[in-house]
């Protein structure tokens, strides 16, 4: 997944690969390789490529060891994985640490739920987990940015391309993504 996710960065932003090789001192055919998932590229390296293309590197160590399913190349997940944004936090007076609880050691954060529209699945003021930039598979339970709301939904996927949120608490009402809309995956809820 990393190296599709590189090379879609990289022609979003008009680069060649013989420009960016040049950039990061290495050769072209080597850049083919990791963008063709043949070879992963080190850590350091990773580093590298971020700071030439200008993107947060937490967002592309997120995939760093993940593979796309049929599901999620069907519905096209890396154009919705967002690779230069970062999470931001409003109010720093009210951060708190906790130990990481046991069998979620990929969870970025935790986050306190704040509505009841997953109210089936997860009770108003609990805590849920968050894995940023995990890939979601049909009916995962995923953080999401949709047109300036921070929301927590279920995802759904109607004929392999159309997506929806559905929150569990039927009070609420699914949400299409349409082509316009704002949309990203922030990450994959651990359960």
């Amino acid at each position: 997944m990393l190296g599709k996710f590189l090379k879609r960065i990289r022609e979003e932003r008009k680069i060649t690969k013989k420009k960016l090789a040049k950039e990061l001192k290495i050769d072209p055919g080597y850049l083919t390789h990791i963008e063709k998932a043949e070879r992963k590229p080190s850590i350091k390296m990773l580093f590298d490529i971020c700071d030439s293309l200008d993107v947060p590197y937490q967002n592309l160590l997120s995939v760093y060891d993940k593979q796309l399913d049929d599901e999620q190349e069907d519905y096209n997940y890396l154009n919705f994985k967002s690779e230069n944004r970062i999470l931001l936090i409003d109010d720093i007076k009210d951060l708190h640490y906790m130990k990481c609880p046991s069998g979620l050691n990929s969870v970025s954060f935790g986050l306190r739920i704040s509505d009841d529209s997953m109210d089936k699945t997860f009770d108003k003021d609990t805590y849920v987990f968050v894995d940023l930039g995990a890939p979601l598979h049909f009916e995962d339970i995923g953080l999401f940015y949709y047109n300036g709301q921070i929301l927590i939904r279920r995802l759904f996927i109607h004929h392999r391309k159309s997506l929806f949120l559905h929150a569990d608490n039927p009070k609420y009402e699914n949400i299409k993504i349409k082509e316009n809309d704002n949309f990203y995956i922030i990450g994959k809820i651990m359960q």
